[in-house]
């Protein structure tokens, strides 16, 4: 796992809070384009650049008022802080290069192809003493806020991952696209090792698999069941976890609608005196998208050299898991 970067002498050292980061992003497609919007919007960040092979790029950072590049090369020496948001063939090689050169890197999930270019990637983020933090946006998501303490107590959770689009180009399955979100969040918030796992899915023809059931047994007992499926054989949109901790107390998790409630069970007394499931924490008027949070947190890291909410140890985490999952499906098949 990554080592804290906090002791470590960074170049340039901790930085000025007044003074805002110079950041760039290299791949400008949706997600890219997104980073883009919310690094030129956010309070600490100074957009220098964009660096993307499409000429069609220019008239986008045009628009943002930025510098617009098609090789990594020519990245401005004075961006500190970058996103990679560019097909997951690609991340090795780019994030490689940026973390050799010192940069702080906020690499979109999954953290690359293998479970090995993960490992290579988090070695050399802690031999450049760099800030390498994985793009698992749910953690973000307001709803989530108390995840970690609800599902480390959980004796059972189930998670719903549905979606009708149809996956993007490029998208290998939906295991290591879709179902990859909740399995870090499980990870994370259990924090206790997966010692066995039953998994089946199928495919409709979009990717190798397009519905992907997952049972994961961790070490303290929980047991984790995870459903994700995309494309028009979907039933509806749903992005949900639900963990049942001891006495009958439940607790759901929709990221959806960015809201966290309690169910209570039918019969028991409780004040309201009503016995309809019924939010216990609910964060609607937070108006800031998980984007933005996410990364806020990013740029935090790499001003105060403290370690990214997401690690890349973490992130290799959840990777390895997803593969090792596709792979009993695909071998099932």
């Amino acid at each position: 796992m990554t080592r804290p970067v906090l002791d470590l002498e960074l170049p340039g050292g901790v930085q000025d809070p007044a003074r805002p980061i110079d950041t760039a992003v290299v791949g400008v497609g949706y997600f890219g384009s997104l980073h883009a919007l919310c690094y030129s919007r956010l309070p600490g960040s100074r957009l220098r650049a964009l660096v993307d092979p499409d000429p069609m790029t220019k008239s986008f950072a045009d628009y943002l008022g930025v510098s617009w590049f098609s090789h990594l090369a020519d990245l401005p020496s004075t961006v500190r802080a970058v996103s990679v948001a560019t097909p997951v063939a690609t991340h090795y090689a780019l994030t490689k290069a940026l973390l050799q050169r010192g940069l702080d890197v906020l690499l979109e999930k999954p953290i690359a192809e293998t479970a090995a270019q993960a490992a290579k990637l988090e070695i050399m983020a802690d031999a450049k003493c760099c800030v390498l933090q994985i793009g698992h946006i749910e953690r973000f998501n307001p709803a989530f806020a108390t995840g970690p303490s609800l599902l480390g107590r959980a004796h059972t959770i189930q998670t719903v991952r549905t979606t009708h689009r149809k996956p993007r180009a490029g998208a290998l399955d939906v295991v290591i696209d879709l179902m990859i979100h909740d399995l870090d969040l499980v990870l994370h918030g259990v924090a206790s090792p997966v010692v066995e796992f039953h998994a089946s899915g199928s495919s409709h023809h979009l990717t190798p698999i397009d519905e992907a059931q997952v049972e994961l047994t961790f070490a303290n007992g929980c047991r984790a069941s995870l459903r994700a499926h995309w494309g028009s054989g979907a039933r509806k949109e749903d992005r949900c976890m639900t963990a049942e901790l001891d006495d009958n107390e439940t607790w759901t998790i929709d990221f959806r609608r960015r809201i966290t409630y309690r169910n209570f069970p039918t019969g028991l007394s409780r004040p309201g005196n009503t016995h309809n499931p019924s939010p216990t924490h609910s964060e609607p008027g937070i108006q800031q998208d998980a984007l933005s949070l996410q990364l806020a947190s990013f740029l935090e890291a790499s001003r105060t050299r403290t370690v990214p909410r997401v690690t890349s140890g973490e992130g290799h985490a959840a990777l390895y898991l997803a593969q090792q999952i596709r792979q009993r499906i695909l071998d099932g098949a």
